[in-house]
C-alpha cells in the first residue's frame, strides 16, 4: 500500500491531468436516443423512407430523393437513370413482403420504369443468403419484377463504411456516411427553403447516423474516455482512499450518538430528545411523544412496545448506513414513520392538508428542504460534507441539521396531536 506522501504525489499528477482536460458539456440527446432506439434499424429505415418519399408532408418534395439517387449513381456501380417525370410517381415502401416471404427494408419504385431494393444495416450482419434471396425473388414486394425493364432492377446494400459489404454480387454497396454527406450538402445550399421543423428533424436523424457510424468520437465522448483511462491508471490509489473512508464510516456508526450530542448546544438537546442506540446504523433521533405504544397510544421509548396494529413511530434519521455518506461526502436527514397503522394514515392526511402545508412550505423553502409527503418519508434534505475533515464534519453536520429542523418540529408536534385526538375520538 502506498504511503500518504506517495498518494499525495500521485493525486497531484492526477489533478494536473484532469485540469488539462477542457470542459465540454454533453450535447443534447437525439430523439432516437431519448427513445432508446439509437441503433434501431427499423427506426432508421422508417425515417430514411419518410425523407425519401416525395408524397410525405416534410416539405423537401423530391429533393432528398434526387440527391440520394445521385449519390447511388456517383458512389456505386449502380446505373440508375431517372427522369423528373419518374420522380413524380415514385413510391417508397418499407418492409413490404413478397409472395416468397422476402422483405427488403426499403423499396423505391417508379412504376414500370425502375426500382431500388435497399437492405440496410446498422449493427447487425446480413442474414443467411439474404441478399441472394432478394435477387432470386421474382417479385419486389407485391409487384412482379418482369413489369420493370431488365436494366431498371437496382439492389443497394446500405451499411457502415467499415462493416462487411453485401455478399451477393448483384448488390451495390453504399455507406451511411455518404448519405449523411449529400443530405447535409443539400441543407447547406437550401438557404431557408425548407420548413424549419423538417430541417431540425432531418439534422437530428443525421446526427444520430454520424454518431453511430463514425469511427471517431465526438469531443465529449473523447474527453470522457480519457478520464476513464485516468480512472483505470489510478484505480488502486482511489480504492485505497475509498477503503479509508469506509473504515471511518464503520467506526462512526458506533461513535455517532455520543459525538453528535457533544456537538449540539445543551439548550437545544433537552429531555424531549433521545437517540435510539439499539441499532446505531439506523441513525435514529427520537422525540418524546413521537413513539406511542400499541396498547393505548401512550409515549414510549421501547421499540417493542410500538409493535402491533396501533403502535406508532415517528422519528428523524440520517443515512450513515450508506457508504456514499463518506465516499461522496453526503449526509441525508429526513422525517420518517415506519409503522403502517391508522394513526400514520391520519397523520399523513393532516400533514398534506392545505392547513398544515401553508405553515410548513415557507419553512421548507427557507431551508431548501424537499417536501416528500408520502406515508413513510415526509421531508428530506441532503447536506454536503467537508470530506477533508471526516468523521468530525459528519457529526457537526448532524448537529446543524438537527438545529435547522427544530422550527419544523413544533408544527409536527401540532399535527401529531391533532391526528392522535382524531383517532381517539373515532
Amino acid at each position: 500500500m502506498a504511503t500518504s506522501e506517495e498518494l499525495k504525489e500521485r493525486f497531484r499528477q492526477l489533478r494536473t491531468s484532469l485540469e488539462a482536460q477542457p470542459e465540454i458539456s454533453e450535447p443534447p440527446k437525439s430523439i432516437l436516443r431519448i427513445l432508446g432506439s439509437t441503433r434501431s434499424e427499423q427506426k432508421w429505415n422508417t425515417l430514411l423512407a419518410y425523407f425519401l418519399d416525395p408524397s410525405q408532408p416534410h416539405g423537401f418534395d423530391a429533393d432528398l430523393l434526387k440527391v440520394f439517387l445521385d449519390a447511388v449513381h456517383d458512389e456505386t456501380d449502380a446505373e440508375i437513370e431517372y427522369y423528373h417525370r419518374d420522380i413524380e410517381n415514385v413510391k417508397v415502401d418499407t418492409e413490404e413482403m413478397s409472395p416468397q416471404n422476402n422483405r427488403p427494408d426499403i423499396v423505391i419504385r417508379a412504376p414500370e420504369q425502375w426500382f431500388v431494393c435497399i437492405e440496410s444495416k446498422v449493427e447487425s450482419t446480413e442474414g443467411e443468403r439474404q441478399t441472394d434471396r432478394y435477387l432470386e425473388d421474382t417479385h419486389i414486394g407485391s409487384d412482379e419484377k418482369s413489369e420493370f425493364p431488365e436494366d431498371g432492377h437496382h439492389y443497394l446494400f446500405l451499411s457502415k463504411q467499415y462493416a462487411a459489404d453485401s455478399k451477393a454480387d448483384g448488390f451495390s454497396d453504399l455507406y451511411w456516411n455518404q448519405v449523411v454527406d449529400v443530405f447535409y450538402q443539400k441543407l447547406r445550399r437550401s438557404h431557408g427553403k425548407y420548413p424549419e421543423r423538417s430541417v431540425n428533424q432531418l439534422e437530428d436523424f443525421l446526427s444520430t447516423i454520424s454518431q453511430v457510424t463514425s469511427m471517431d468520437d465526438d469531443d465529449f465522448t473523447t474527453i470522457q474516455k480519457e478520464k476513464v483511462q485516468l480512472l483505470s491508471e489510478y484505480r488502486t490509489d482511489i480504492d485505497d482512499l475509498l477503503d479509508a473512508a469506509e473504515a471511518l464510516r464503520e467506526r462512526a456508526i458506533e461513535d455517532w450518538p455520543e459525538m453528535f450530542r457533544n456537538q449540539v448546544d445543551d439548550e437545544l438537546w433537552t429531555d424531549d430528545w433521545w437517540v435510539y442506540e439499539e441499532n446505531k446504523e439506523s441513525g435514529t433521533i427520537c422525540r418524546q411523544g413521537w413513539w406511542l405504544d400499541d396498547e393505548d397510544l401512550k409515549p414510549t421509548s421501547v421499540i417493542e412496545e410500538t409493535y402491533g396494529d396501533k403502535g406508532f413511530r415517528l422519528f428523524f434519521n440520517h443515512l450513515l448506513r450508506r457508504e456514499e455518506s463518506f465516499t461522496r461526502g453526503k449526509l441525508t436527514y429526513r422525517l420518517r414513520s415506519s409503522t403502517n397503522v391508522p394513526l400514520r394514515d391520519e397523520f399523513n392526511r393532516l400533514y398534506n392538508s392545505e392547513k398544515w402545508q401553508q405553515k410548513l412550505q415557507p419553512l421548507f423553502e427557507e431551508r431548501d428542504i424537499t417536501n416528500k409527503g408520502n406515508k413513510r418519508n415526509y421531508f428530506i434534505k441532503t447536506y454536503d460534507l467537508d470530506q477533508s475533515r471526516l468523521p468530525e464534519s459528519y457529526f457537526e453536520t448532524i448537529a446543524t441539521a438537527f438545529e435547522e429542523h427544530l422550527p419544523i418540529v413544533n408544527i409536527v408536534d401540532e399535527i401529531l396531536d391533532e391526528a392522535l385526538q382524531n383517532i381517539e375520538n373515532e
